[in-house]
């Protein structure tokens, strides 16, 4: 069957015609009377036009697809070539308008010989079949939209059109007539003048395929990352060259495509050069084109970029055995099975009571008699257990939907043998056939009262679940839309002949009336498909590159087939099947008549006291909005609760189930409605997309830093990232960890410019070559700013200054006084001075007598190039600043003294405004002056008198106001001084009158924001540092998180006892792995040194659902331990979370 046919998403055993009004489509056979009514009014249409054809007029005239038939022709030979005048396509064009007008006159003359003409006896209207496919595919009877555009194969690659590029002009139609009907603006070709530039994320995620297949992932793609989604209609517009990776593969460049931008935005365009394809997608094969066409096939063969799925992937999900082998061993029920399997290929991982299988080797050893034996036996055991019927099936890829299904009465067995033999004469080797129990889903019951909707299901209908599953960008596999279709129960159910709807109204119209019933079927079907993926997931890790098909394929989405039946007067989803990656059509039929609903409905807001189907935003008085369109839920609501932390209660108030955080703050039920289906999967391929484009590049570090930062080289070579590390230590524990590690002395960083010039050429004299450049240690900032000034990397700070911002974050009293600087209004942000605190730079204890002039006592202390709370103090008049400051500078004079605290800059300090209030850390996430992503932390009150951290939690527990305007603050801060590009830690007061800047650190945040960060957001600092090094802006996704994080600093000076005590760290280690804390160490063991001046050893962290929850937990681990002392107490630094 022609695929193109999908797009009407119904079958077509005999001709059909579509005919369209703006407000229905209906679809019926092709008789000679429906033709002559639709060609009659176009045959009239066009006949108004008495006057030549012009240009004008051709290119806006609606029915110009009437030429079509033969625009195709001269389209596959070349004809739109170009190098043809304006006047002879005009002439050529005019000669087919000609054509179509002489045809419709004979229609009209036939039809006055002929009332009543059926079509498929006369060869006039076997003509009229053929305009009609020509003139009416999946478009209806009219267009909407521009036709002249430009499909051709790109004129840079010169690459000939396909023989199949001849549907490409229906590939066109039905995209546009999709925008149109969805609300989203046409495309427009813009291939006269090829695009050179990458986008800014050189994310190119490419899906070779007709927009039925995936028109959803990119309209949510070109809103997730504009420009990085591409619609290829052919393999023309694709090339492959030998890949720099591995000769033995290739990379696949993209010449021409439809692009996806914000909005729905959609452009033909062309690039030259070409671009890297970062994600490849192929729909162009015999099984998800129903033998149409599999040009992709070549395409996809030997890549070395990332795929979701390929041919033999497809294959194994699509192996019905293989799959419910996996259903069982994630504790998904099945359906009795007797599987028949011919050349089985694929190991099963254990013998399952609710699957026997039957294996033969070969056609010559296959056994009839054996097969007969083997299924009476079968029927009869069911036939005991009370069930009636039995079906018939093959499984295999190319055995999709229902074909080859049959039903049979247990009763009856020679038919159902009859069934299996025929199918284990016709399936390939490798497949299978199963004889399986039919599972009666759940029927209607008797509702006993007047709440059952008039929509209810009668008897003799039954539904089908099918839930679609995305690996997201952390891998997490997570259960996004669960829709169902309702049929007759006796027929096969799939999507070609049902109208999908939500799995809780599909039980409402079964009056499932108990909510509690209906959210624990709907919390186990998300659970048990999420487990499905993941076996699946681990399973094809052990598979070979030749296993898998590809070198980076790997299953990133599956649509799981279900039935719900009662057992033991429970509703139990039993496994039926698993979908292979061209699962998502029902996803977006869903996902677009949800959206038009939500977009459409005027809702009427109630409030209630039972139903918790809420409104999260709403949640002290629980009100809730009764719609199948849901607004946009927050990070704090849920899917299916009134608020955070609600629970469900039965009819006499008792707890019946609490929802867990994963539930409650779903990453599927956030956002707008459109795409919210895919839109794991659509992080997933931006994601895996980015660090398929940073292998291999190469990266100068400046500055190793100490025991802290050892995870980053292990890390950055899991990426593939080659580093070449400069540091002064030529015994640098990380020197046989990176790809090149050159030893140069800087720790005189007072002779920051000549080290960079030296660090120049070291680099130059090496052959290395450089992509991007900088540092994760905060001595060597400045520095960095001047090695990637001079190595021409991306600029991490603003163009011809950033040495400049360098120094200015570097320096604390110049970055308060810049910020006191900007009093200029902005219309969208507060003043930029509001942030900043007075601050007075003291080189000399005679400087002292200068903050009084300036700064009210009490005031803050600090080094004016440290790091680390090192000698912070409070200050209560000029006298103690001169005692402070001569202490301070006798013992704290260069490097040597404490490494790593900014004294290789100098030993000055400076004095600041003292501000009551609590404090956090904002990590930003810059590039280009624009924000790409925000991370807040609260901290516990500091251990006086060093201000030396105690405590943290993450997420912020903060207003949503507070949270802005810290996030708003960290961001002006760093661009007002000249940051613009990076990743940057930001430290600042929360007071009354809104936040002040403390300092920032223009680097990744250090001790355990990183881990932290990455655990509960999936984002990794790390990488989007070394990305934005090599000008590469980060893709940050955003989601509801699922984690909080809440953690106790370990102090040398209060815990030295115990870190030393060999209890105490087995005990630790046995809690690392069990997963119950997150232990984050700063410094080896023998360096812990309980000195006045000191840093944190480590930070013991816990996870939870709420901030009460952590604390408990965390303080009764902090017991347990030890941690918690009087002169530490825990549960005191915790007692503001």
């Amino acid at each position: 069957m022609d695929r193109l046919y999908k797009t009407t998403r119904f079958k077509m055993p005999y001709q059909l015609l579509a005919r369209r009004s703006p407000k229905f489509c209906c679809f019926q056979p092709l008789t000679a009377k429906t033709l002559y009514r639709c060609y009659h009014r176009t045959h009239n249409s066009l006949l108004k036009t008495t006057k030549p054809l012009n240009k004008n007029i051709l290119l806006k005239d609606k029915n110009i697809e009437l030429c079509r038939s033969f625009s195709n022709k001269r389209f596959l030979e070349g004809v739109w070539d170009n190098a043809l005048s304006p006047d002879e396509r005009m002439r050529q064009l005019q000669q087919d308008y000609d054509r179509v007008v002489e045809e419709i006159e004979r229609i009209d003359k036939s039809f006055e010989q002929h009332d009543v003409l059926e079509a498929k006896d006369t060869d006039m209207a076997k003509g009229l079949v053929e305009i009609c496919e020509n003139y009416s595919k999946a478009h209806g009877s009219y267009v909407e939209w521009d036709t002249d555009v430009n499909l051709s194969p790109p004129k840079s690659w010169g690459k000939p059109a396909p023989e199949k590029d001849k549907y490409i002009w229906d590939y066109y139609t039905s995209l546009q007539y999709t925008l149109y009907e969805t609300g989203h603006p046409e495309t427009v070709d813009r291939t006269f003048k090829p695009r050179s530039l990458p986008n800014k994320e050189h994310v190119n995620v490419v899906l070779l395929s007709s927009p039925v297949e995936c028109i959803g992932i990119l309209l949510e793609g070109g809103k997730q990352l504009p420009d990085g989604f591409h619609l290829v209609l052919s393999p023309s517009w694709l090339s492959k060259v030998p890949s720099e990776e591995d000769t033995s593969l290739s990379s696949l460049l993209l010449h021409k495509s439809i692009s996806f931008h914000s909005n729905g935005a959609s452009f033909i365009d062309e690039y030259n050069p070409p671009r890297r394809v970062s994600y490849f997608v192929n729909y162009f094969t015999d099984n998800i084109t129903s033998g149409h066409r599999n040009d992709g096939i070549e395409i996809e063969s030997g890549l070395d970029c990332p795929m979701s799925s390929s041919i033999k992937l497809c294959e194994l999900v699509d192996d019905k055995v293989w799959t419910r082998d996996i259903m069982a061993d994630v504790g998904m029920s099945i359906p009795e099975t007797l599987a028949i399997r011919r050349m089985p290929i694929r190991k099963l991982s254990s013998a399952k009571e609710e699957m026997k299988t039957i294996d033969f080797k070969s056609y010559d050893t296959l056994d009839m008699t054996t097969v007969e034996k083997e299924i009476s036996a079968f029927a009869k055991r069911l036939q005991l257990s009370q069930i009636q019927k039995i079906v018939v099936k093959p499984s295999g890829p190319k055995y999709l939907g229902s074909v080859g299904v049959s039903f049979h009465s247990t009763s009856d067995i020679e038919p159902i043998v009859h069934a299996a033999k025929e199918l284990l004469m016709e399936i390939d080797e490798g497949c299978s056939v199963l004889v399986e129990e039919f599972v009666e889903s759940v029927v209607p019951l008797d509702a006993g009262s007047d709440q059952a909707p008039l929509w209810s299901a009668s008897e003799g209908l039954g539904f089908r679940v099918r839930s679609t599953v995305c690996r997201d960008h952390d891998d997490t596999p997570v259960t996004t839309l669960i829709n169902c279709a309702i049929a007759d129960k006796h027929l096969p159910i799939n999507g070609d002949n049902t109208v999908c709807q939500s799995l809780d109204s599909t039980l409402l119209a079964y009056n499932v009336f108990d909510e509690s019933e209906r959210r624990e079927l709907e919390m186990k079907i998300r659970t048990q498909s999420a487990d499905v993926l993941k076996m699946i997931m681990e399973r094809e890790k052990l598979l070979s590159v030749e296993e898998r098909g590809a070198f980076r394929g790997q299953t990133d989405v599956t649509g799981i087939d279900m039935v719900v039946t009662k057992k033991a007067g429970k509703l139990v989803p039993v496994g039926i099947e698993v979908n292979s990656h061209d699962c998502t059509i029902n996803t977006q039929l869903y996902d677009f008549m949800m959206s038009l609903g939500e977009n459409t409905l005027m809702k009427r807001k109630e409030k209630t006291s039972t139903s918790p189907m809420g409104n999260v935003n709403n949640t002290k008085d629980k009100g809730y909005v009764p719609s199948q369109f849901p607004d946009n839920r927050d990070s704090k609501g849920s899917e299916f609760t009134g608020g955070n932390g609600a629970e469900f209660t039965d009819k006499q108030g008792g707890i019946v189930a609490s929802l867990s955080s994963t539930i409650q703050k779903s990453r599927y039920y956030s956002g707008k409605t459109m795409g919210r289906s895919v839109r794991p999967f659509v992080r997933n391929m931006i994601s895996r997309s980015q660090r398929y484009m940073m292998k291999g590049k190469q990266v100068v570090v400046i500055g190793g830093g100490g025991y802290s930062k050892r995870n980053i080289w292990p890390d950055a070579q899991d990426y593939g990232i080659k580093i070449v590390l400069v540091d002064s230590d030529a015994n640098h524990l990380a020197r046989n960890q990176v790809h090149r590690f050159i030893h140069y002395d800087f720790d005189d960083h007072q002779e920051d410019f000549a080290h960079a010039c030296n660090i120049f050429n070291l680099l130059h004299t090496q052959g290395i070559d450089v992509d991007g450049c900088l540092t994760f240690w905060e001595d060597c900032v400045p520095l960095a700013a001047l090695v990637k000034e001079m190595t021409g990397t991306k600029d991490l700070f603003t163009t011809g200054s950033s040495h400049k911002a360098a120094l200015t974050g570097k320096k604390k009293s110049r970055t308060q006084n810049v910020l006191s600087t900007c009093t200029a209004d902005i219309p969208h942000w507060p003043r930029t001075y509001l942030y900043s605190s007075k601050s007075v730079h003291i080189k000399s204890e005679n400087d002292s007598v200068l903050v009084p002039k300036s700064i009210q006592f009490p005031a803050i202390l600090k080094l004016e190039h440290g790091s680390s709370a090192v000698g912070v103090s409070v200050v209560k008049d000029e006298e103690e600043i001169r005692k402070k400051y001569h202490q301070i500078s006798e013992c704290l004079q260069t490097e040597s003294d404490y490494p790593g605290i900014g004294l290789g800059h100098d030993n000055t300090m400076v004095a600041m405004e003292y501000h009551k209030g609590s404090e956090h850390d904002v990590d930003v996430i810059l590039y280009d002056r624009k924000l790409v992503g925000a991370f807040i932390s609260d901290n516990g009150p500091t251990r006086r008198p060093y201000f030396t951290e105690t405590a943290a939690v993450m997420p912020s527990s903060l207003p949503e106001d507070k949270q802005a305007q810290l996030i708003v603050a960290a961001y002006q801060c760093c661009t007002e001084i000249g940051l613009s590009s990076g990743t940057f830690n930001v430290e600042l007061l929360m007071t009354s009158t809104g936040p002040k800047l403390i300092e920032i650190n223009a680097r990744m945040g250090g001790f355990y924001l990183r881990d932290w960060i990455k655990e509960i957001y999936g984002v990794d600092l790390m990488l989007c540092s070394l990305m934005i090094s090599c000008g590469v802006q980060p893709y940050v996704p955003k989601h509801p998180t699922e984690l909080l994080f809440m953690g106790i600093m370990l102090i040398p000076s209060a815990h030295a006892h115990i870190l030393h005590d060999t209890h105490f760290r087995t005990q630790l280690n046995v809690m690392i792995e069990k997963n119950e804390i997150l232990f984050t160490q700063y410094s080896e063991l023998d360096e812990i040194q309980s000195t006045e001046y000191e840093e944190p050893f480590g930070n013991i962290a816990v996870s939870a659902e709420t901030p009460e929850e952590a604390k408990t937990k965390l303080s009764a681990i902090c017991e347990q331990l030890g941690v918690s002392l009087k002169e530490y107490p825990v549960k005191t630094f915790l007692q503001y979370f």
